[in-house]
């Protein structure tokens, strides 16, 4: 009887496949750059301000989630690179490859629908159309987003449960460090300022009436102001347990009521926004709106 072929190349075969689909699926993941993905551009047609631009230099994908990578990192994109410093063996190698691919099937499509979302509301908006007419559209986002936050969160949970407590220790300090910086206050809205920007802040560089200014102050002060920034610091504070007890291993099931509180709160905040928008249209005349917004495209990403 002839010998039978040792398993031994075959299984190493088998793991370097697992490691290289291990890479492979993480450069897809939600760290991946946003030029990677298919855009969709927004209507056009609004003065002054150009959909093109802002797209240019528009978020990572990442930040389309509902909870930011700054608060709840991508242990997943931390993986990369790491198999020999987080002496992983063959199972780990494995399972975390097939996991990778998992994610990002899951992930990616879901936030480049976010951003495609995002992109079309905030033009829309621009444009003049009310949060009723957003409404089935900002459900959509709403969606999206949570959808993209338990699956991050649920990635999480498995990659846990894959390592031992040391690496796991180890990978988590990786994704702390690899995070993004903190966002900046008005990015806790469900509406990124880069797609929709604050046009309050611009109003003292046209040249309108007193009585305008006056008006879209005032309007700020009593409207916009103390409805907006409690919403802001709740869902900032909300992100941060969040994230802090999905990395101790809590599931999305688990957190499901923190992130239902999470995203009617940036929902209730990006309508706050969306209605101050509409104030400003309506306030100003038509061609200072035009020079406002052309004001406010540079920072609109």
């Amino acid at each position: 009887m002839a010998p039978q072929a040792s398993s031994f190349p075959l299984r190493r075969l088998t793991v370097a496949l697992a490691c290289a689909g291990l890479a492979l699926a993480l450069a897809g993941c939600a760290g991946a750059p946003p030029q990677a993905a298919a855009h969709q551009a927004p209507a056009s047609g609004q003065p002054g301000y150009s959909a093109q631009a802002a797209q240019a230099t528009q978020p990572a994908l990442a930040q389309y989630s509902l909870v930011h990578a700054a608060h709840l990192p991508h242990l997943a994109w931390a993986l990369k690179g790491q198999t020999t410093a987080l002496a992983l063996n063959e199972v780990q190698r494995g399972t975390l490859a097939a996991l990778a691919f998992e994610v990002r099937d899951q992930l990616q499509p879901r936030l480049e629908q976010a951003r495609a979302t995002e992109q079309d509301i905030a033009q829309a908006a621009l444009a003049g159309a009310s949060v009723q007419q957003l409404a089935e559209r900002l459900d959509r986002l709403q969606q999206l987003k949570r959808e993209a936050a338990q699956v991050q969160i649920d990635a999480t949970q498995r990659i846990r449960a894959t390592l031992d407590a040391a690496q796991y220790q180890q990978l988590r300090q990786r994704a702390l460090a690899l995070a993004p910086a903190a966002p900046a206050m008005p990015e806790y809205s469900l509406l990124l300022p880069a797609h929709l920007p604050h046009l309050m802040s611009y109003v003292a560089q046209l040249d309108a009436s007193a009585e305008h200014r006056q008006a879209l102050s005032r309007h700020a002060d009593e409207q916009v102001r103390p409805a907006l920034r409690p919403r802001l610091q709740q869902a900032q504070q909300l992100e941060q347990e969040i994230a802090r007890a999905a990395l101790e291993g809590r599931s999305a099931q688990d957190l499901a009521p923190q992130l239902d509180r999470l995203a009617q709160l940036k929902r209730e905040a990006a309508e706050i926004h969306l209605r101050c928008i509409a104030q400003v249209r309506q306030t100003l005349p038509p061609e200072q709106y035009a020079r406002l917004l052309a004001l406010a495209q540079p920072a609109a990403r």
